[in-house]
């Protein structure tokens, strides 16, 4: 009898552990805390104007409601269905008015976690014969900076601090040392580029220190105490 009840426990377990590998086995990994409609992509694009490379960039248009007249990178959020390359490619598309033609995809980067946590996924690629078109409800106007402006100048790097902050409600008695729990903070690297054009700060910011950084093949900055008198370039 007892060798009955130990060969059915380990059924049991074997059953168990079956069904944990079909739920888990080959399943992409994703943010379940941020649903598809607030995961977002932006497209780094890259044209030639000039007889060199440049970076285009957006200002977003004053009657946005989210981060008005700020500069940024052509894109949104993903719609049902897509991946990254094909929500970058729609925003760009919709912001700048060009054609799919006109979009040559080189590569995708590693995510970032954007203002609010939501994952945001930079993809880089060409625009090609761009005419300076854009929706104006989107866009106030685009500008380009050279892609080796950006390999010459270090962002400035400025540190925020991210902190945890209970509500109201919080079951403080749950936790060792209740309302005095020792709550780490987490420290966020702010990058900002000063431009002729303005100043670029930021997710756009970390995305392009992100992104030069593996093109020259060197380390992202860290944080280093800089001039505040300092002017544009």
């Amino acid at each position: 009898e007892n060798e009955n009840m130990i060969r059915e426990d380990e059924n049991m377990i074997i059953q168990e552990e079956k069904r944990i590998r079909d739920r888990f086995l080959g399943r992409t990994p994703g943010y379940p805390e941020y649903p598809m409609r607030q995961t977002s992509a932006v497209l780094i694009p890259l044209l030639e104007e000039n007889g060199e490379v440049r970076i285009l960039f957006e200002k977003r248009a004053s009657s946005l409601h989210a981060q008005p007249g700020e500069i940024c990178l052509p894109g949104g959020r993903f719609e049902k269905g897509e991946n990254a390359v094909q929500a970058a490619v729609r925003e760009t598309k919709e912001e700048l008015l060009v054609g799919s033609s006109q979009i040559e995809i080189l590569g995708e980067m590693d995510g970032v976690m954007g203002p609010a946590g939501a994952p945001v996924w930079p993809v880089v690629g060409v625009l090609r014969d761009y005419q300076n078109t854009w929706s104006g409800d989107e866009v106030d106007h685009t500008f380009t900076v050279p892609l080796d402006w950006f390999r010459e100048h270090k962002p400035e790097t400025y540190v925020a601090h991210v902190v945890t902050q209970p509500s109201e409600d919080f079951p403080f008695e749950l936790i060792p040392d209740g309302k005095n729990y020792p709550w780490h903070s987490k420290k966020h690297l702010v990058y900002f580029y000063r431009t002729e054009m303005g100043v670029i700060w930021g997710l756009t910011g970390h995305i392009l220190a992100s992104f030069i950084s593996r093109y020259a093949g060197t380390d992202i900055p860290d944080y280093v105490p800089v001039d505040r008198t300092r002017s544009c370039i």
